[in-house]
């Protein structure tokens, strides 16, 4: 059971990649953070069962670098755009 949600979490992690290296999903695209989010949750619920500390950090790392960017690109999206002057 821990083998396939750590599958999950890698088929996760390369669907964000091949849709936006061949699809044109965007990054800003909430569908691509929900796999960048889904990715890591998943991988970490695996090394409960077998524990690696470098794929821990690293999991670890992927969950809150993706959890940055979508709060960059949230904050993006609610700022006024700004006034053209003449």
């Amino acid at each position: 059971m821990y083998d396939l949600i750590g599958l999950i979490g890698v088929i996760s992690y390369l669907g964000a990649y091949l849709g936006s290296q061949l699809f044109g999903l965007r990054t800003s695209d909430l569908r691509y953070f929900v796999l960048n989010l889904l990715g890591p949750v998943c991988i970490l619920v695996s090394l409960s069962n077998h524990f690696n500390l470098a794929s821990f950090v690293n999991q670890c790392m992927w969950f809150l670098i993706t959890l940055g960017g979508w709060w960059r690109a949230s904050r993006r999206r609610a700022l006024p755009a700004p006034e053209s002057g003449s």
